[in-house]
């Protein structure tokens, strides 16, 4: 990877991705280029300086170093740009994760990420540890606690994650439709094939459209093919000391997408992959005497806006009670 020298006349570096080159090499004349894609991630757009002269007020974005293409797809652009005809739109989209309403909706755990257990339920209570489970008063360690999955099979209802779509300003009210352009119905989604697959909330597997060279699966999530993974929202509540509700304050997508994950078998029944690219005893419970972690995300990407939204993964393996 390196940098383009932006200082002198515009330049233009494009190349294909590892997809557009596989479909070139087939050599049958069917290839061509009907789409591409254009990011900013670069760009810090908050060196933009209002106090100075107008010729000089971009100057410093302007000059700020572009990285070179590159064709790892799954890497090469995470913020795109998107192309709007209208002249009216003074706020755009966006995603978060939901965190409350009476869906059961559940926020990322303590730590800022989900967390998806790969042990059986009934090793973490037999070995008597407390990380992942809450403790009602009958049936303790039977609850998960909220941002924590059990990543080897089970329902998921409960513990899916979930991604709202809205307007996120309060200048506009929540009572107000979002408009149908900018409503996703369709979602990609993209997480590391090594590791395991996305599932819907009854832990069904999901099937990726198609898994590139770096082992990154990408899942087409639409309302129509994947019906289960979409479910309805509860608006948000007008108590303004309400702790519940919708992430999103203004106008918003009335579906969300949930869905969970499916540990593979190469990290329950092997530690190579926690070996080579994961922790050991990660410190999230001190009643372990041995667990292995590997952090990773699912990147979600809505089909209409283009937003991305990384959505951070620990996934974690009792070694030794």
């Amino acid at each position: 990877m390196a940098f383009l020298n932006n200082s002198g006349d515009i330049i233009l570096d494009a190349v294909l991705t590892d997809l557009g080159r596989k479909r070139l090499s087939q050599g049958d004349g069917t290839f061509q280029i009907t789409q591409f894609a254009l990011g900013d991630d670069e760009i810090d757009y908050t060196q933009y300086n209002v106090s100075t002269g107008s010729a000089y007020q971009d100057l410093d974005i302007l000059q700020t170093p572009i990285l070179e293409a590159i064709t790892d797809n799954a890497a090469s652009i995470k913020t795109k740009l998107v192309t709007y005809s209208r002249t009216d739109l003074l706020y755009l989209p966006i995603m978060a994760l939901n965190v409350g309403g009476t869906n059961n909706f559940r926020n990322t755990s303590s730590i800022g990420t989900f967390v998806g257990l790969i042990n059986k339920k009934s090793e973490f209570t037999k070995a008597g540890v407390t990380y992942g489970f809450s403790r009602p008063t009958t049936n303790p360690g039977a609850l998960l606690r909220a941002g924590n999955f059990m990543a080897r099979g089970g329902d998921k209802s409960d513990t899916a994650i979930a991604v709202c779509q809205g307007l996120d300003t309060t200048e506009k009210s929540f009572t107000q439709n979002l408009d149908s352009s900018l409503t996703e119905d369709v979602y990609f989604a993209y997480f590391d094939h090594r590791l395991g697959v996305l599932t819907d909330l009854k832990g069904e597997s999901l099937k990726p459209s198609y898994v590139d060279d770096d082992n990154i699966a990408t899942y087409v999530l639409t309302k129509s093919e994947t019906p289960s993974n979409f479910v309805g929202l509860d608006p948000p509540s007008t108590d303004p000391n309400a702790t519940s509700g919708i992430t999103i304050r203004g106008p918003y997508n009335q579906t969300a997408l949930r869905f969970s994950i499916y540990a593979s078998d190469n990290l329950a029944y092997s530690d190579f992959l926690f070996d080579k690219f994961g922790n050991t005893n990660d410190g999230t419970d001190g009643s372990y005497t041995l667990t292995y972690s590997i952090d990773t995300e699912v990147r979600v990407v809505g089909a209409k806006t283009g937003y991305s939204l990384s959505i951070p993964i620990r996934l974690v393996k009792i070694k030794t009670f």
